[in-house]
Formats: structure tokens, sequence, C-alpha cells
């Protein structure tokens, strides 16, 4: 027999990425990208519809071509017959939530629906269901739900219940016209084998279930909203369709080899949020190491062979992450994406033609300029609440700070400011962990900013004051996948019999360690005592002033936007 294959499908904000690996020993044979044609909606629908703010929507549809156009791609340029591919695994950001119809089609592919935002992908960082999410907070702590604890004492916009509650109450047509309220992972593997199933990492982390005990009862649904009191049984997967990780919920069917290339009865495992995917590739399968994933967020697990619940952390529950421990998420709402915008928003035209005459990125000539900087050196502190707090303050209702702005400030000081507060809030949730018994033993960083970008890493060594390991692969969640994907397989078809097997042989190497440095180290700390201080300040009760700036925008904007559609019907757009 020779040699065989898997693939890790990573559906990532933009693009979906299709990576194919060695079962043998995780070698990367193969990779093809393609993007959303729509990407994220933000500010209008494809119809021209205007988009609340906080809006962060996709088109399904667009996952379905990119995915279809990158495996295909991939296996065509591999030149691996197709019957040597054993195995794919799926993972994808979350929560991103649609409402399907009977047979699994999408509610925004229905006429009626095409201008209605509900009926739309929710990404995981569309943040308009914050109302739901602080009602779903009140009626559990005045219910005393058990299931409260295990989310940090708080639920968070961007975790499923609270925007399938937005959806009945904003748009009850979409609520009700809805068979199903699906991950987009698990839609994606619904279309590959025709089974409708869930996981118990989307499951567990972002709808409120736990293997022991299953999902909150009817009556704390019905305490929300009557209209959601049979949420669970009408509109949720059953929960004898919800898998652990490591088995194999289906084969390809002939229609999903159609979508893909691949033979039919190729074994498919459990979808998989993205950043879980990435302890099984880097090899992390036992208690006490911490894994970030460093993308337009950050996403931060840990494994402990215990469960035990305190305020900051997302949520703990068992086999989330890998089978027969407990995972705990944590996390950065925003890390790449507030990267980006600094080299959008802060910079200047000498800047602009400095980069292009160095044949450089704006991104990658901050970096440089912001590397000649001591730590403290720009005398700058930011609160890096771009896109809320996820963690240890699950507030989605915060917003950034920047202090110590100057007239001689460059756009170099911001960035690095803003690089240093995406490291302080690691801190905070490293900290947060240890505090609450959590050892955190090892830290290993994942994805390409991790890769790419030495200055941040260093900057997290010293203010964390430990080693940290970037994996030495460039696709670390696809690599997971396709390890999810081998033991999905089994041996008998190539892959392994055992989750174990297959993370021992696919994992990928270590790559680069970052070493603190001493002197950047103490300089660090007394900055970070100060960022905690002004952490606590505007996030803990110091000030309400950026929670009144949120409620003042959104108010602001749904005047706006209540003018603009009537100046639309007015002049007859949209009649």
């Amino acid at each position: 027999m020779g040699s065989k294959y898997t693939i890790g499908i990573d559906f990532g904000s933009l693009s979906v990425r299709a990576v194919l690996f060695s079962v043998e020993d995780g070698r990367q044979a193969g990779e093809q990208v393609s993007s959303y044609a729509r990407g994220v909606m933000e500010t209008e629908l494809p119809d021209g519809t205007l988009l609340p703010p906080l809006s962060a929507l996709q088109d399904p549809n667009d996952y379905i071509t990119s995915m279809a156009e990158a495996v295909k791609g991939l296996v065509r340029n591999s030149g691996i017959p197709k019957e040597d591919i054993v195995g794919l695994g799926v993972d994808f950001t979350s929560c991103s939530l649609l409402a399907v119809d009977e047979v699994g089609e999408p509610l925004c592919n229905q006429k009626r629906f095409r201008d209605n935002p509900h009926a739309y992908v929710k990404m995981w960082k569309q943040h308009t269901a914050s109302a739901q999410a602080d009602e779903i907070t009140r009626i559990a702590k005045q219910r005393g739900e058990p299931f409260l604890r295990r989310y940090g004492s708080r639920i968070l916009s961007e975790w499923a219940i609270p925007k399938i509650l937005e959806t009945a109450q904003k748009a009850p047509e979409v609520y009700q016209a809805a068979h199903c309220f699906m991950e987009a992972g698990d839609w994606i593997n619904c279309k590959l084998t025709g089974k409708r199933t869930m996981n118990y990492c989307m499951a567990g982390l972002k709808f409120l279930w736990d293997p022991s005990r299953g999902y909150p009862p009817d009556a704390f649904f019905e305490a929300l909203d009557p209209s959601a009191k049979e949420l669970v049984r009408k509109k949720l997967c059953p929960e004898s369709e919800i898998y652990p990780l490591d088995v194999r919920i289906g084969s390809l069917t002939r229609e999903g080899a159609a979508l893909t290339s691949l033979a039919p009865g190729t074994a498919v495992a459990p979808a998989r949020i993205d950043a879980h995917s990435a302890s099984a590739a880097v090899g992390v399968n036992t208690p006490g190491k911490l894994v970030m994933i460093i993308g337009t967020g950050m996403g931060m697990t840990l494994l402990s062979r215990r469960e035990v619940c305190f305020k900051g952390m997302c949520g703990v529950s068992y086999g989330a992450v890998i089978p027969g421990l407990y995972g705990y998420e944590a996390g950065l709402s925003g890390c790449g994406d507030i990267f980006g915008w600094c080299a959008q928003n802060c910079v200047n035209e000498s800047l602009e033609k400095e980069a292009g005459e160095k044949q450089l990125s704006v991104l990658e000539l901050l970096t440089q300029k912001a590397s000649c900087l001591r730590a403290g050196e720009n005398g700058l502190l930011a609160l890096d609440w771009w896109n809320g707090n996820r963690s240890v303050l699950a507030d989605t209702k915060l917003s950034g700070v920047l202090l110590g702005l100057t007239l001689q400030t460059k756009p170099e000081d911001i960035f690095r400011a803003v690089l240093e507060a995406t490291g302080f809030s690691a801190r905070m949730v490293v900290d947060n962990f240890a505090g609450h018994g959590l050892e955190v033993n090892e830290i290993c960083a994942v994805g390409g900013i991790a890769q790419k970008n030495n200055l941040l890493m260093q900057i997290y060594a010293d203010i964390l004051n430990r080693d940290i390991r970037v994996a030495g692969c460039s696709q670390a969640c696809a690599l997971g996948s396709a390890i999810f994907a081998a033991a999905a397989a089994g041996r008998s078809r190539g892959g392994y019999d055992t989750l174990d097997e297959a993370i021992s042989s696919m994992h990928c190497r270590e790559g680069t360690v970052y070493h603190p440095d001493p002197q950047s180290v103490r300089q660090y700390e007394v900055l970070f005592q100060e960022f905690r201080s002004l952490h606590d300040y505007f996030g803990r009760g110091g000030t309400q002033v950026l929670n009144h700036l949120y409620r003042i925008k959104g108010d602001a904007g749904n005047e706006n936007r209540r003018e603009d559609n009537e100046a639309d019907r007015l002049s007859g757009k949209g009649i």
C-alpha cells in the first residue's frame, strides 16, 4: 500500500485554505487558497440593504464555492491519486451561525429573505446581539442555571444562543422558517456527508451544551422569550447527533465527492473551532500547555484533567479540544485585525512613500520602525479593545483606548503600543488561569503572524516572562484538521486507530523559541501594572464611558439607517 494523505480545510474570516498532509509524518504535500467573493459584509447586503453598526455577516454560498475551488485545485496540482487521500477534516472560525431549511439550504437563498440580515451567516465578530447576551446572563443568574459557571459567569454576543435569540426577537419570520441553526463548520460537513451533526467542540463552547448535562432546560429558554421555549427540540441539533472529536461522522457522498473531486466514501471527521484544531497540530494533548493562535483575533486554549469554573474564561467543556480532557477557552477579540487597522489608518504620506521605495508593505515597515524602539520609549499605553474584550472581561461593548499621545508621536509609536497591548491582554489571561489553579507550564504560538512577526513574539515573551515556542508549521489549523481526519479514516484505510497515534506521528516539530530579555521584562512589568490599572478602570466599573459611547454610537447609527431607508422609500428605490 502506497503513501496516504489527508486534507485539512481551514475556513478563515476572508478565505478558505485546503492543505494536503502525509499521514505517515505530517509532511505538507500541497496547499491551495481561495478568497470569499463577498468577504465580510459590515455595512450592506449584496442587494444594498444597509446593516446596523457592529455587523459582520457572510454569504454561506461563498464557503461552498471557495472550498470547491481550493480542494479541487489542491488535488489537481498535487498529482496525488484521489484514492490515496483517505480523509478530510474541517475547522472554522466560530461562532459562525446560519439558519437553514429542512433540506439544509441557507435561508438567505430564499427570495423572501435576501434582504434580511438574520438569514445570512452571523460571524464570530458580529456583536449586534449584546443585549440578548446580557439577558441570557441575567436570567441564568436569576434561575441559578449551572451552565453559566462554565462560561465564566457571562455569556458573550459572539456565541450561538444570543445570536439565535436575536433572530427570534428581531426577525421572527426567519426564526420560524429555520428548520435548524447550525455552525458553519457543521453545515459544511452536512454538505459533504448528507448528515446533520454537531461536535463536542462547537456544542460545548458555543451552544451552552455539556456532554454530561445536555442543553439548558426548556424552562430557561421560555424565561428568556416564550417564542424560544422549544428552541432546543425544534431548532438545534439533537444530542444523539453530537459527536466526540476522535470519530468518523460519515463519508463523502457522491455530491460531496463532486464538490471536492475526492473519492466517494472518503472519511470525514467532526468539524472543530479553528483555534482548537491547532492543539493537535503542535502535539499538545496533555495538561498544562497553552496554545495561542494569532490571527484576526487570538484564540487561547488550555487542557486540564479537572473542571474549574471562574470568571474571565470564555468556557470550559469536556472533550472540546482533546478527547478525555477539559478544554478551556479564552482569547482576544482583536489581534491581526487591529494591526491591519494601524496600517490603514495610522500612517502618513511619507511613510507610505518610504514603504513603496523599500518594496515593503506598510505593515512590514511599521514593524521595522517599531523594532527600533525600546520598551516604554514610545510613552504610550493602549487597551486593545477595538473589537471588544473577550477575556477576561467578556464585554463586547468595550472599545479601544490610547493614552500618552503628543505632537511628537509617530505611527510606529502607536503601532508598537498596540502590539504591546495585545501582549498585556494575553498576560491577563495567563495570570487568570494560574490564579485559579490551572498552571501554564508551556506556551506555544501558531499562525502566520506568529511565524512572520519576530517583534511581536519577542514582545510577548518579554511581557509574559516565559519562553514562547512558535510552531514549525505554517498551517497549524489545517494540520490539526488533517490529524483528526487520519483518526477518522482508521488504520484499515491508511490512517490511525487512535487520535493519540495520529498526533504522535503527524504533529509539527518545534520552530523558533523566543526567550525573555531580562531588561525588557523589568520595563514591561512596570508598564503592565499601569495597564492593569487602566484595564480595571475602564473595564471593571471605574467609569462607564466606553459602554455609554457604545450605546450612543448604536443609537446614532440606527437613526441614520432609518433616515437612509426612508429616503430610499420616498425615491422609489427598493420598492
